[in-house]
């Protein structure tokens, strides 16, 4: 194959890569992460094996190894490796897991995807891979506007607006910069499609969040009837609504190119103007920030006012949280996808509560700051901030030696502000890694510069053909194998148990004889063919594998407590005993798994309504769970029901109280002593007695 034949077959595999948003299907357990994590995968190791015949064959092809973006990557996935061997889980940091994909394995590819690409395109190739994105993503954008639909969370393909709203919003710069880059400024019409869909990005973007999409009542009549004016709240909606912290962001990247521009022009009263709104920005920035998050001042009153305190305080119960989980581990973290573990040790029992928002369950501190900590600890934080440091060094560099002109220059140092900031209150997916480890690589692929005057970018011929070096037999058979290696341990086995896990557990609606519609299993819990089918789906890949045991789990546990399922007894025990060993099998790989401690406590509660001799595992589990976690008010509150089963009704009370003293404000502590009382009065026929508030 000649160079120029596999530079071809390289190039459209990276612009296939840019499908990756749009890969869904509700056949796969996590459908809008793990299907488009793993697809992902696949493409760049087929890119990165035809890569590396490219570099064996031609020398000229292979990536400079001093350039400080390429340095900094790698150091970045060193750090990233060494955290997940040092940490307190290997496999869940260096597989991950379907819901997040955050793992080693997913960052390694992504360095790929950026080394790979910093080699192979130059100039005009980048902006032919820009002006794709930009088509897929008005594609995501105006879809996401339509779907409605629960499981889409305002954001379509994506399943999240935050997650959608990182993503558009790094096409949005993309669009800038083609409207101002040198190669499209020839062509009328390509700069009228970067405008209109630079334009059409930020008009998706702002009207996602706004409730006219329910019913199209974007605008109604003056009371005259003469002219439209938008709807009440409209334009409130426009940045409250969903991705608040992307639009914040837009707007503040956008001012700061506007700023950059200033502050490099000739004109002396230009740059002074911009250096000082630069300052400006900057400092005014850092404030805001930082009074957002502490009470009592006009800040976080606006963003109280605006957003909601429990919010607020709940981010911030998150980050500390977090904090204490780094002071622990502060070197090295606690691995890659394993701020779980920290969140139960330090869990806050606010959580649950209005006051903090709501949720109970984290498994990101949503601030790319706070995870990296809490994940990778301080050498991970610094060989990220070293990643962003050395794009913008390379950037201004090259701008200093005009290499470039300001577009890429303003655009990017903008874009990746812009990303940074939205990233201090949310975390990525590979959609928005894909956006970031993209402009990575052309970052890298800028070309050094001449000892001579201003120069044009130059690009490397891609029909420029060198010596070429042949391989032999051998060494295409062992690329061959490590390619089929590759393959089928990180693509083709997590696929097979992301598609499995949920076809093990599929259901479907039949109608009795007596006009009730029950749920059917297709596999019968405690059947050999599902137990078989369990084993299958873990053998598959060890990629997710606690998270799908403890799937099939509480899917268990969601059949015993639904009144239409009748599971015989004998079908019982055969489940509880298999979904009990496994559980049980996981912990002692993960000793610090909270949430698996709480699962199997559940799975031995239940199981004693049919054999008593399991509540003394069911009450042996949740008590070292709460070891675990003692602020967490989840495992009294699973205990109090395992005492429940037994009538030990004043143990069951005692434990709720004592959830409830952790957090006095939870309703469902209060909940479950109204419960208790009630039960205990009917089966003691002694009166209520007073009822917590």
């Amino acid at each position: 194959m000649s160079s120029n034949a596999l530079l071809k077959a390289i190039i459209a595999g990276l612009f296939a890569l840019l499908l990756t948003p749009v890969i869904v299907s509700k056949q796969f357990y996590f459908p809008f992460v793990g299907l488009k994590s793993l697809y992902f995968m696949a493409v760049v190791e087929v890119v990165f094996f035809l890569w590396l015949v490219l570099i064996w064959k031609w020398k000229q092809y292979r990536p400079n190894l001093k350039n400080p973006v390429i340095i900094a990557i790698l150091a970045f996935l060193a750090v990233s490796f060494l955290s997940a061997i040092f940490g307190v889980n290997f496999s869940v940091s260096f597989w991950s897991k379907f819901e997040r994909m955050g793992g080693v394995l997913m960052f390694g590819h992504l360095a790929a995807l950026a080394i790979v690409a910093s080699s192979v395109l130059k100039g005009r190739d980048w902006n032919r891979l820009f002006g794709a994105s930009v088509i897929v993503a008005l594609f995501v954008a105006i879809e996401a506007l339509f779907d409605q639909s629960a499981a889409a969370g305002g954001g379509g393909y994506l399943g999240n607006d935050s997650f959608w709203g990182a993503y558009i919003l790094f096409n949005i710069f993309f669009a800038f910069y083609l409207f101002f880059s040198k190669e499209w400024s020839n062509s009328k019409n390509l700069r009228i499609f970067a405008a209109a869909s630079f334009c059409m990005l930020v008009m998706c973007l702002f009207i996602e969040g706004a409730a006219f999409w329910v019913n199209l009542g974007i605008f109604h009549l003056n009371q005259a009837g003469s002219y439209l004016i938008p709807s009440h709240g409209f334009f409130r909606d426009m940045i409250s609504g969903g991705a608040r912290a992307v639009k914040i962001s837009l707007i503040l990247g956008l001012s700061l190119i506007g700023v950059l521009w200033l502050a490099t022009q000739k004109n002396l009263k230009a740059k002074i103007a911009g250096r000082t709104a630069l300052a400006a920005l900057f400092f005014g920035g850092l404030l805001v920030i930082i009074l957002s998050t502490l009470p009592g001042n006009p800040v976080y009153q606006a963003m109280k006012d605006r957003f909601g305190e429990g919010t607020i305080h709940g981010r911030t119960v998150i980050w500390d949280i977090a904090w204490k989980g780094f002071l622990e581990r502060p070197l090295l973290g606690w691995g890659p996808d394993n701020f779980d573990l920290a969140f139960t040790k330090y869990y806050n029992p606010c959580l649950g509560t209005d006051k903090c928002a709501g949720a109970i369950w984290y498994d990101r501190a949503h601030s790319i700051i706070f995870d990296t900590l809490v994940m990778t600890g301080l050498l991970g934080l610094i060989s990220y901030l070293a990643v962003l440091a050395s794009v913008l060094w390379v950037l201004w560099k090259k701008y200093r030696e005009r290499v470039i002109d300001f577009a890429p220059v303003g655009v990017f140092t903008a874009a990746l502000v812009a990303y940074f900031l939205q990233d201090l209150t949310v975390f990525d997916t590979v959609d928005s890694y894909l956006m970031f480890f993209l402009i990575l690589g052309f970052v890298a692929s800028l070309p050094t510069s001449d000892s001579g005057p201003v120069k044009a970018i130059k690009e490397k011929a891609t029909n420029q053909v060198g010596k070429e070096r042949r391989l032999r037999w051998y060494e295409w058979a062992g690329l061959g194998i490590i390619f089929l290696v590759f393959i089928n341990n990180f693509v083709i086995g997590p696929l097979k148990a992301d598609y499995s896990a949920v076809a093990t557990v599929k259901t479907k609606s039949v109608e009795t004889s007596d006009g009730r519609i029950v749920k059917k299993d297709d596999k019968p819990f405690g059947s050999d063919a599902r137990l078989a089918f369990y084993q299958e789906t873990l053998a598959d890949s060890p990629m997710g594998k606690f998270q799908v045991s403890d799937f099939f789990a509480q899917v268990f546990l969601d059949a015993l407590q639904d009144r239409n399922r009748t599971i015989p007894a004998d079908q019982q025990a055969k489940e509880f005993g298999f979904l009990t060993d496994l559980i049980g099998k996981n912990i002692q790989d993960n000793p610090l798994d909270y949430k698996s401690r709480i699962i199997l406590g559940e799975l031995y509660t239940f199981w004693g309504l049919t054999d008593n001799s399991k509540f003394a595992l069911a009450e042996s589990t949740l008590r070292d769970a709460m070891k675990i976690s003692p602020d967490d008010q989840e495992g009294y509150w699973n205990l109090a029901q395992t005492m429940m089963f037994q009538m030990r009704f004043d143990d069951a009370l005692l434990l709720a109280q004592q959830a409830l003293a952790l957090e006095p404000d939870h309703p469902k502590s209060n909940t479950i002593i109204y419960q208790i009382q009630q039960i205990k009065q009917k089966m003691d026929k002694q009166p209520l007695g007073s009822v917590p508030k």
